[in-house]
C-alpha cells in the first residue's frame, strides 16, 4: 500500500512539472498545427503533444514496474509482465505512425494501413487480447467466435480508433470523453493504478488544451484510443466487465457519430474518411455556440454510462440513446436549415 502511494504521488510530480516546463519542453514543440481557416480554426499555432506527454507517462509506467514488480499485483488489466512489454512496444508503435501523420499528414488509407500492420503485429504475438466470444446482457446464449476471433478484434480495434480519431474535435471534447469513462472504469477496476495514470494524463492534457497550449494530434488520438480498446478488451475477457453491450454504452457517442458520418458522406458520393463539418460538434457549434456544446456532448456521453450502472436495461439505455441522439441531430440540422 505504501508503495502504491508512493508511485502515485510520483505519476502527479511528473505531471504537475509536465505543465509547469510545458512551454519550455523542445519536444512538446516538435510538431505544430498551424490554423487555415478552412479546416482549422484555432486562433494560433498549437503543439500537437498529446501523444508525446501520454507516452512520457506510459514509460514512467513501465520504468516503475521494472523497479518495483509488485505494482502489477492488483492491475486488472496486465495478466503478467509479458503482455506489459508487448503493449508497450506496440503503444510506441502506434504512437510513431500518428507522429510520423502528423508531421506529413498522411492520405487517410496509408494511416489505415499502417495501423492495420501495426495491430497484426500486436494480435499475432498476444493472444490473450482476442475477443472470443460476445454475450448480451439481455439474452442467455452467448456467441462463440471461434476462428474469427482475430479478425474481429482486429476489427474492433480499427472501427473505435478511427471514432475516437473523428471524434477529437474541439477543447475539452475527447479529454471530456476520456475522463468520464476512465473515472468509472478506475471504480470498475477496484482503483487499477494504470487507470489512475491515464486519468492524471488526461488532466494534464485538459489543463493544457483548455489554456491552447495543445492538442491531441494523430499521436494522442490513435495511441490513446488504443489503449482505451486494449483495456475494455482486458477487463471483458477477464470478466469484470461482463457483457458485450455495457462495452458498446462507453464506446457508443463517437461510434454513432462516425457511423452517421460515414452514411451521409457515402449518399453524398464522397470518400467516408474524408473531411466536412457534418460532426456532431460542427452541428452544435453552428447553432449554440462552443460552452453549450461541450455541456451538451458530455451529457451524451455521461447519462448513458450512469444510467448503465444505476440498474436500468442496457438494451433499453441503448435504444434511447440511439432516438436521442439522431432526434437531435435532426432537430439542429432543420434549426440551422
Amino acid at each position: 500500500m505504501e508503495q502504491n502511494f508512493f508511485f502515485l504521488v510520483l505519476i502527479c510530480i511528473l505531471n504537475f512539472i509536465i505543465i509547469l516546463l510545458f512551454d519550455k519542453i523542445k519536444i512538446f514543440h516538435f510538431i505544430i498545427d498551424n490554423p487555415d481557416k478552412d479546416r482549422k480554426f484555432h486562433t494560433k499555432p498549437t503543439a500537437l503533444a498529446g501523444g508525446s506527454i501520454l507516452i512520457i507517462n506510459l514509460i514512467f509506467y513501465f520504468l516503475s514496474i521494472l523497479l518495483n514488480e509488485k505494482i502489477l499485483d492488483n492491475e486488472k488489466i496486465f495478466n503478467n509482465y509479458k503482455e506489459l512489454i508487448l503493449f508497450l512496444v506496440t503503444c510506441i508503435l502506434i504512437f510513431l505512425i500518428g507522429l510520423l501523420d502528423d508531421k506529413f499528414n498522411f492520405s487517410p488509407s496509408l494511416k489505415f494501413f499502417l495501423l492495420f500492420l501495426a495491430l497484426i503485429f500486436f494480435l499475432f504475438l498476444d493472444g490473450n487480447t482476442y475477443i472470443k466470444i460476445i454475450k448480451f446482457s439481455f439474452i442467455e446464449k452467448q456467441f462463440y467466435l471461434n476462428e474469427n476471433s482475430v479478425i474481429f478484434t482486429l476489427f474492433c480495434f480499427l472501427v473505435f480508433i478511427n471514432a475516437f480519431n473523428m471524434f477529437d474535435g474541439i477543447n475539452l471534447q475527447s479529454s471530456s470523453y476520456l475522463f468520464i469513462v476512465l473515472f468509472f472504469l478506475f471504480f470498475v477496476t477496484n482503483f487499477s493504478l494504470f487507470i489512475f495514470l491515464l486519468i492524471i494524463f488526461v488532466l494534464t492534457f485538459k489543463y493544457l488544451n483548455f489554456r491552447n497550449k495543445s492538442f491531441l494530434g494523430d499521436s494522442g488520438a490513435l495511441l490513446i484510443s488504443f489503449i482505451l480498446g486494449y483495456i475494455f478488451i482486458k477487463l471483458f475477457n477477464n470478466k469484470i466487465i461482463l457483457y458485450s453491450d455495457e462495452v458498446f454504452i462507453f464506446m457508443m457517442i463517437p461510434g454513432i457519430d462516425m457511423i452517421r458520418l460515414f452514411f451521409e458522406r457515402i449518399k453524398k458520393r464522397r470518400n467516408p474518411f474524408s473531411h466536412d463539418r457534418l460532426h456532431l460538434h460542427h452541428l452544435l457549434l453552428a447553432k449554440y455556440g462552443y460552452f453549450k456544446t461541450i455541456c451538451i456532448i458530455i451529457l451524451f456521453i455521461i447519462l448513458p454510462i450512469f444510467t448503465n450502472y444505476i440498474g436500468i436495461m442496457k438494451l433499453n439505455i441503448i435504444i434511447t440513446t440511439f432516438i436521442v441522439y439522431f432526434l437531435s441531430i435532426w432537430i439542429i440540422k432543420k434549426k440551422n436549415n
